[in-house]
Formats: structure tokens, sequence, C-alpha cells
């Protein structure tokens, strides 16, 4: 699963709705339609890469790097956004809402303007910012991407509902016009659900109706279906409209995850008109299901209720004595759950083999360990408070593995330090010399004589001074045959022999001038070379000289830092421990706040149980001459 985040898709990475009813999706998925735009800066191409492999704490750690030492000179308003998205991804809300403020405001193209306020609102949604979330939303403009819009009226109207603003969010769901295909039932949904909670319950009825009768064309969409009938049927039990509820509660499935809850309507619809016999058939069958289910708790409850407004005691008494000994061995159990989540083995085990990498923001518990304390909290871990506990809990434990790693390095870059120092050491003198036997007022001053010799030579156009060593041998050599002429004076042959001196000469100084400009421009160019080569020594030299004088303080500032860091990374070890016991602390509340509510249920219906139990049986002594009937539950109404 990858994700992009540049300029106009960074921001996109910010997709979760927490609690929002809202269609399902992936993080990938959302995230491809936001494609790369060619990367021209190497830096924020690594970046990237670490992005892509969803690598967050070393995208940010390269990201902060690279901005410290400007190497952003195509991407820095990109890079800029996708640190303020990585900052969100860890918590830190102030600093990434300056980033974001200070860039959107400038921003020149109004769809990233829109697209940014859209995911900080949302993910200021999740993290329980209501207040800012709306303000986010407040700011999107005309310019938001068509797939998005439909999620912006969604995401405004769970802001108002939050916050308890049902009109409101009515209205927003109300504005909106041809929602997608896929996001249509949610929609409805929660209109519905807007209505009911507003007492309008006729108007929810008919959007609650209309979402409970849905095509089942996935599972999703099933499960959408049954969680609207649900809280239709519920709705009309609690108006005291029991024929209205019973059809709306028969048409959710069996076995799915509202199944429990609506055998329960089922059966209190029939009770609320007085039709005991025919509750007793889907509460009969909500008993034998799972107990940690609240649901199946009262019906535990319920059962021997209905026997007993039959009138048949003795079948009420069994299933109270019944339903006394499941809670009391369901509260050991829970006494037992709570022990372990307060000894932090549950916290413990719910990380356990799992890799606490930097695998990003959007991370999710997505499988319980196998325990009776997990059983008890599906739905606690599920929730929105959880599981951002638990991923700041993850986080921190990367946090510390990653400083026990940095720690470890710190040893390392000692001896690394150290190696340097002796390597230096035994190549200064190697070096020293090598700098002593370099005299650069000398190479200077035949430099200097080298070019007034080529200007002389240009001057004077002398092209015997350009000819090559053979050339200059040959023409010192016929120079030299005139002395040996005058010797010879008149004598016979040396007239020839003077002609072909001459024509010697000439042949030679007409190859000297022919290759004389070819030559001049070469000298010029090798003089020119050597220039550069003279000033490139210069600058090695002073280089090699600088590096010489600096590398006692370097390596003492190198030794020192390395030194300060030790205690630095020892302070925030501390810290991190401390964090790691306070999140743990944390996590180990919210879940046994929870087991610790579930077993107060379970005492209260221990309590209740008890006490009808006794009525029944103070009922059965002063009605001992009578013989309690034996009742069979009917079937009908159960599908």
């Amino acid at each position: 699963m990858t994700a992009s985040r540049y300029r106009t898709m960074l921001v996109s990475s910010l997709l979760a709705l927490g609690q929002l009813c809202a269609a399902p999706q992936t993080f990938g998925q959302d995230t491809d339609r936001f494609r790369p735009s060619t990367v021209q800066d190497l830096a924020y191409g690594e970046v990237l890469f670490h992005f892509y492999q969803e690598d967050y704490f070393t995208a940010l750690t390269q990201l902060l790097v690279a901005q410290a030492r400007d190497e952003f000179s195509y991407h820095d308003g990109e890079a800029e956004l996708l640190l303020g998205g990585l900052y969100l991804s860890y918590g830190l809300h102030r600093h990434a809402g300056e980033i974001f403020n200070r860039l959107l405001e400038q921003s020149v193209e109004p769809s990233l303007h829109d697209r940014a306020w859209f995911f900080l609102a949302k993910i200021w949604y999740q993290r329980g910012y209501l207040e800012r979330s709306e303000q986010a939303l407040a700011r999107i403009g005309t310019n938001l991407p068509a797939e998005l819009r439909q999620e912006r009226h969604m995401l405004e109207a769970r802001v108002h509902m939050e916050q308890g603003r049902f009109d409101d969010a009515l209205a927003v769901l109300s504005r909106w016009e041809d929602p997608g295909e896929e996001w249509v039932g949610y929609a409805k949904y929660n209109i519905g659900v807007s209505l009911v909670r507003l007492g309008r319950i006729e108007d929810g009825a008919r959007v609650l109706d209309e979402v409970g009768q849905l095509p089942a064309t996935n599972a999703n969409r099933t499960g959408l279906r049954d969680k609207a009938n649900v809280a239709l049927g519920y709705a009309w039990l609690q108006a005291e409209r029991p024929d209205r509820a019973q059809p709306l509660l028969q048409r959710v499935r069996l076995q799915g995850p509202f199944s429990n809850k609506a055998l329960l309507g089922v059966g209190w619809s029939d009770a609320e008109r007085g039709d005991y016999r025919a509750a007793l058939s889907p509460w009969l069958e909500l008993r034998q299901r799972n107990i940690i289910d609240p649901a199946v708790q009262e019906s535990l409850l319920a059962v021997p209720y209905a026997f007993s407004q039959l009138g048949a005691d003795r079948q009420a008494a069994d299933y109270y004595l019944d339903a006394i000994d499941a809670f009391n061995t369901e509260i050991g159990r829970m006494d037992a759950a709570i022990s372990t989540v307060e000894d932090g083995v549950f916290v413990g085990e719910l990380l356990n083999n799992r890799d606490t990498d930097a695998s990003g923001w959007y991370w999710r518990l997505d499988e319980l360990p196998d325990s009776t304390e997990s059983h008890y909290l599906y739905e606690v871990v599920a929730s929105n408070e959880f599981q951002e506990g638990l991923k700041n809990y993850r986080d921190l434990l990367y946090l510390r593995e990653n400083l026990r790693r940095g720690s470890e390095s710190l040893g390392v870059f000692d001896d690394i330090l150290d190696t340097r120092q002796r390597a230096y050491e035994q190549r200064l003198p190697v070096i020293e010399r090598a700098l002593d036997r370099v005299d650069f007022d000398e190479l200077a001053a035949r430099r200097v004589a080298a070019e007034s010799r080529l200007v002389a030579i240009e001057r004077d156009e002398n092209v015997w001074a350009l000819g090559t060593e053979p050339e200059q041998a040959a023409w010192a050599t016929l120079d030299a045959m005139d002395d040996k002429f005058d010797v010879l004076g008149s004598e016979p042959g040396a007239g020839m022999l003077r002609e072909k001196q001459r024509f010697l000469r000439g042949i030679l100084y007409w190859n000297l001038y022919r290759d004389y400009r070819a030559r001049l421009w070469q000298a010029k160019k090798n003089l020119r070379s050597i220039e550069r080569e003279f000033r490139s020594a210069q600058r090695s030299y002073h280089q090699v000289d600088f590096a010489r004088a600096a590398w006692s303080e370097k390596f003492t500032t190198l030794t020192q830092r390395i030194a300060g860091l030790t205690p630095r990374v020892q302070t925030l070890g501390a810290q991190l421990d401390g964090l790691i016991v306070r999140q743990a602390a944390f996590l180990q509340g919210v879940a046994t706040r929870e087991l610790r509510a579930q077993r107060d249920r379970l005492s209260t219906y221990l309590v209740q149980a008890r006490f009808a139990l006794a009525s029944v049986y103070d009922r059965s002594a002063t009605m001992s001459s009578t013989t309690s009937p034996v009742i069979e539950p009917v079937a009908e109404g159960l599908r």
C-alpha cells in the first residue's frame, strides 16, 4: 500500500474519519488519485523514497536535514506541506498548523488550498478537535474535487452531530445533491439518525426504512442495512410502538453483528404487547449465545421474566438459577481479566510480535491476541480513543528503540574518530614533507617567464622558437655549416654545398612558418591550462594546509559533540521511559474502566436475578397448592 504526498496530494495522507459512519475505503485507494510530478531535487526524491516505503520517521528526519542544508531548490513548498503532514502523523498539531496556515494562506492554487483544509479538518476531527475541524471546513472554497465534496458533507454533518447540533447536521445533509453510490446509504443513515434524535421519528423512519431495504450488494451494504433496521426498531420501541419495531428488527440477519440486539428487540416487542410466549422464542435463542454480549446477558434475565409472567414459576426459578450461575462465572472471569489488564499484560500482548516500525499515523490494530480479556474489550479496542492511545504507545516504543540504536551508534562514532585520528597522525609527516617541497613562488616565476617568452615570440614572430627539438637541431646544424664554408673558401664543390645549405634552410624555414600559427595557438592553450592547474594546485595546497591546521580543533569539537550527546540521549531515554509508562497506564485505565463497567452491569444483573428469584420463591410459597404450568415457547416471529 503506497501513498503519494507531494504538494497537491500530500494532505491526502490525512485520511481518517474516526467514528464517522462513512463508506469504507483504504488509505492507498484514496491517495492513488494524486500522482506525483517530476522530482527535480535529489534530496526531495530521497525523502519521498522513504515516504513511499511508509518509513515516515526516516522521511521526517531526512526532510529536516535537507531543509537545514538548503537542498530544496524546486520543491520547497511541497517539502513544507509534506513536513506538515508528517508532523500531524505524530500528533504535533501546533507545528503542523503553523505550516498549513503559512503555506495555504499564500497558495495561489485553489484546488490545493481546498484539499489541504479538507484533510486538515478530517485529522482534527479524528483527534477530537471539533471546533478546529469546523473552522477548517469553513475555509474550504468551491474547488474541492467532486469525489471529496461528498466526504466533506459527511464530515461537516458528523462534526455538528458530535457537537449535539443535530439541526445543523440535518441541514448539511439535506443540501447534499447527487451523492455518489458509495456514499448514499451512509448519508441517508446519518440523516435518519439525526431526525430520530431530534424527535422527528416519522421523518427519520422514512429515511432509515429506505436504508434498511437497500440491495445487499456487498458485505458493507448488508451491515448498513442491519444497522439501520436495528436503529429504527429500537427507536420505535422507545416510542412504545412495538408493532412498528418488530418487522424492522426481523429484517436483521440471525448471524450478523447486529443479530443479538435484534433478537433482544424482537422479544421485547412481543413482551410489550403482552405476548410473553412469543417473546420466549428469540430470547431462548439469544441466551445460548456468547454471554460477553450485553444483549445475551439481558436475555438471561428476560427468559425467566417471561416464564414468570406466564405463571411458570418453576421454569422461571430454574432459569434464574442458571442466570445467577452464569453471572457469577462471568464475574469471576471479569475479575481475572481486570487483574491481567492492571498488571500490564494485556497492553503488552497487543503489540506482541508486531513490528514497532515507523509505518505511519494511519496504523490500526487489526488483530487481537487470543486472550480472555480481549474478548471483553473488542469494542473498546476498536474505539478511536483506544486506537489513538495505542498508536501513541507504539510510536513511543519505536522512538525508544530508535534512541537505543542511536546510543549504540555513539560508541561507533567514537571508534571512527579514533581511527581517523590515528590515520591522521600517521599521514601527517608525509603530508608535511610533500607540502614543504612545493615552492609556489618559484612555480609562479616560471609561469610568468613562460608567458613573457610567448609574448616575445608572438611579437617578433619568432618561428624558430616554436620549432620542435629535431627542427631546432637541424637549424643549428645548418648555421654551423657557415663557419665550415668560410674555411673552404672557393674550393671546388663549395658553391654547390652552399646552394644545398640554402635549399635545406629554405625548406626548414617554410615548415616552421607553416606550423607557426598552430603551434602558437597550442602554446597559448597550454599556458592557460598551466594557469588553471596552478590555481587548482594553490587551492588544494591551501585546503590541505587549512585541514591540517583545523583538524585538531575539528577532532576536539566532534569528540565533545559525541560526548555531549550521550547524556542527552540518556535524558531523552528516561523521558521516553516515563512517557511509555504513562501511556501504558492510560491504555490500562481505558481497558479497566470498560471491564469494570461490564462487571458492574453483571453485578446489577446478578442482584436483579437474586431478587427476582426470591420473588418467585415467595410467590410459590403462597401458592404451594397450585401446580406451576410448564410453558413451551412458540417459534413465531423468529427468522
